[in-house]
């Protein structure tokens, strides 16, 4: 995205990681684009892994945060949902503490029959997938732990090839052989705060996250 954006209207995008109850949490870097400087003025900003130890850099973990502005709620090692890779300290030369990539919230994470847990991602990359100008939205929702949808918002109806695109595609991407159906919509719902999300589980995690 931040690719067709440069090419397209020749500007650079800066992005912001935020939430409602905290505001800013970290700000892209100006000079090193895959990292993000948490705003540790107000924020105490924290990388757990399953044991509750802190994450290094390189490592995933989940994002907990103790706001340091806000006197009339305060909130105290408040795990938000998301997960987030730490960065190494940046070589702009701010000293900031860094987040390499912010991954998505857990409510979001597929998981396999064997009980892992997946990032779901639509690698556009792949060849064929890209020339599929017509699908205008797409969302992926795992209902069961062997079933997703795919939901399609398209401008006309893919042909066999194409949908098998879509279905090879998803799953090299999760490791697994789901059943996938594909389901054409005149729309996708955003869910209640606002926000679109790309992929959904609807099935109940807390069987198998530990």
């Amino acid at each position: 995205m931040r690719r067709l954006c440069r090419e397209m209207w020749n500007v650079p995008v800066s992005d912001v990681y935020s939430t409602q109850e905290i505001g800013y949490i970290a700000i892209q870097c100006p000079e090193v684009e895959d990292h993000y400087h948490v705003q540790a003025e107000n924020v105490l900003l924290e990388v757990l892994d399953d044991q509750g130890r802190p994450c290094g850099p390189g490592e995933i973990g989940r994002v907990v945060i103790t706001t340091l502005q806000n006197f009339a709620m305060p909130l105290i090692r408040y795990d938000i949902g998301d997960y987030a890779e730490v960065g190494p300290p940046c070589r702009c030369g701010r000293g900031l503490p860094v987040l390499r990539r912010i991954l998505g919230r857990k409510r979001n994470m597929f998981i396999l029959p064997s009980g892992q847990r997946r990032w779901p991602c639509m690698d556009t990359s792949v060849e064929g997938l890209q020339e599929l100008t017509c699908v205008r939205q797409f969302q992926v929702v795992q209902r069961s732990l062997t079933e997703l949808d795919v939901n399609l918002r398209v401008t006309r109806p893919l042909t066999e090839d194409e949908e098998s695109i879509v279905r090879q595609t998803l799953v090299s991407g999760l490791g697994y052989p789901f059943q996938i159906t594909i389901r054409y919509v005149d729309s996708i719902a955003r869910c209640p705060s606002g926000k679109f999300e790309d992929y959904r589980c609807d099935i109940n995690t807390s069987l198998f996250l530990h």
